[in-house]
């Protein structure tokens, strides 16, 4: 129970301090180009903001020094020790020699000698003038890296620069292109990706908020084909912070009680499955694992809410024989590889399989390929935070994976049932032969994963394959979070399948 209420603690002062926006709008500019978007992006955010209980001062069209200081003065007023505050702007602003950045107003004039802090705001002041208003976490967000044509007098013509927050308190700082970079033009009538990505996020539920501008940034990477990435940095950031809390929501239904004597074989194509029950597990890189790849991350709580029956091994030889010979030559068996000539080796592990060749065993079999979150719950077996199977320093040893050691005592493929079981009695889920999974591959799908039974990306051009193959390298690939791309058949790729628990499945396997 201790435990429970420190972790709580975070989360309850966060929802206790009153939330403040200040929200900046500048489009109408006189001697740089006007920017239609800027006054609709602020009002976006400003939405967004008010759903999530802040007090929200929006600013339109500034004018001169004097006018933003104003504004700032006023918005500071309202903060108290602890308060939360947020800050957006959307507009024009440069970088200066100094490395620092700052704000345009609309009447800027470009060619003025006057020192750059008499003509524009500084960005920096806020952070500390916020700082000492003793304010508790600080967002600031710019919607303003945006290349000015013209040249300005006193300014570097660079993208903005990313403040030093160190020293500051919770602070996060967030821009819509990386330090010295620009953001992509807009066409007529758009709004900006970050601005849009980041509005859609602070209205989801649960999320932290490293989860909102982590996500908002590989989406504006995604949609912009990586011309624009945003960046942002933090320091000493509360976890416990959301802009809505998570929906606290009922735990899956205990799963049925199922008496087992042994592991049911599966008529169709004679083969053992084994029940998976329903659960949570927390999906991809492990924080403690530095082999981690950009791919795995983040590591996000799943929940599976159904019960599958899945493959206690790999398919094999035999079995798949089996299918082609019942398709009425729809399908046919691929041509054999020197690691199993003429498929005479029966308990091999069937390869040279597409994806969609091991879809149609599945359905076949009456049943699917797994999801890639149901096969990763399955491959750690009940067990969360583990780099290797089991979490056991002979990991190595007890899967075939390149060269020989321990129980792998084979230099290629090794027969099903070789090596020993992990947890929930599947066998080979690290080693022998990559598998397939049901989902389109995409590197950056995880932060935008749904937490219950995920299917992965609506497209692609590759699907996921897991677990490691005869000739992979152990350390990497053994690990449990490791996932790549695969196009289409392959010598060192293999499949298992998945039927769901239902009435019609558990007759077909004669359980109860």
């Amino acid at each position: 129970m201790r435990a429970v209420l420190l972790l709580l603690i975070p989360m309850l002062c966060a929802a206790q301090a009153k939330r403040f926006a200040l929200v900046i709008g500048n489009s109408s500019y006189v001697s740089l180009s006007v920017l239609p978007s800027a006054t609709a992006e602020a009002r976006l955010i400003t939405e967004a903001l008010e759903g999530a209980g802040f007090d929200v001062m929006l600013v339109q069209n500034t004018k001169g020094n004097d006018d933003l200081f104003r504004v700032e003065s006023a918005f500071l007023a309202k903060i108290k020790a602890g308060d939360v505050c947020f800050f957006y702007y959307s507009g024009h602003a440069v970088q200066v020699s100094d490395d620092d950045d700052y704000l345009l107003p609309v009447d800027f004039k470009p060619a003025s000698s006057d020192a750059m802090q008499d003509r524009a705001f500084r960005f920096t002041r806020l952070l500390q003038d916020l700082d000492e208003k003793k304010a508790g976490l600080k967002i600031l967000v710019l919607e303003a890296p945006r290349r000015i044509e013209r040249q300005i007098q006193g300014a570097s013509g660079l993208g903005l620069s990313m403040p030093d927050t160190s020293g500051i308190g919770e602070t996060m700082v967030a821009m819509a292109a990386h330090a010295g970079q620009f953001i992509l033009p807009l066409p007529p009538n758009e709004l900006g990706l970050f601005t849009r990505a980041v509005a859609n996020r602070i209205k989801r539920p649960g999320l932290t908020l490293s989860q909102v501008f982590e996500q908002a940034k590989q989406e504006v990477g995604r949609a912009s084909s990586q011309a624009q990435f945003p960046d942002w940095n933090s320091n000493v950031l509360t976890e416990g912070f959301y802009f809505h809390a998570p929906v606290i929501t009922a735990s899956p239904p205990p799963a049925p009680t199922i008496i087992v004597q042994q592991s049911p074989t599966n008529p169709r194509d004679r083969l053992e499955y084994v029940f998976i029950p329903p659960g949570k597990f927390k999906m991809g890189c492990v924080q403690a694992d530095t082999r981690c790849e950009p791919n795995e991350k983040p590591q996000h709580e799943v929940t599976i809410a159904h019960g599958v029956w899945m493959g206690r091994t790999e398919v094999e030889v035999s079995a798949y024989q089996r299918f082609v010979e019942e398709s009425g030559k729809q399908f046919r068996m691929p041509k054999a590889t020197i690691y199993n000539p003429g498929w005479r080796t029966n308990n091999l592990p069937m390869m040279m399989v597409s994806w969609e060749e091991a879809g149609a065993y599945c359905g076949w079999a009456k049943g699917r390929l797994p999801t890639e979150a149901e096969w990763e719950y399955a491959a750690r077996g009940g067990k969360n935070d583990e780099v290797y199977p089991m979490n056991d320093e002979n990991s190595r040893e007890k899967a075939n994976f390149f060269g020989k050691k321990g129980n792998d005592r084979f230099d290629q493929l090794a027969p099903v049932h070789s090596f020993d079981h992990n947890p929930f009695n599947l066998f080979d889920m690290a080693g022998n032969v990559w598998e397939w999974v049901a989902d389109w591959y995409s590197p950056g799908y995880y932060p935008e994963s749904p937490a219950v039974d995920p299917k992965g990306p609506q497209g692609g051009k590759e699907h996921v394959v897991r677990g490691g193959s005869f000739e992979s390298d152990w350390k990497q690939h053994l690990r449990l979070s490791f996932r790549r791309p695969q196009g289409g058949p392959a010598y060192h790729v293999g499949f298992r399948c998945v039927l769901d628990d239902t009435e019609e499945t558990r007759r077909l396997l004669q359980v109860r």
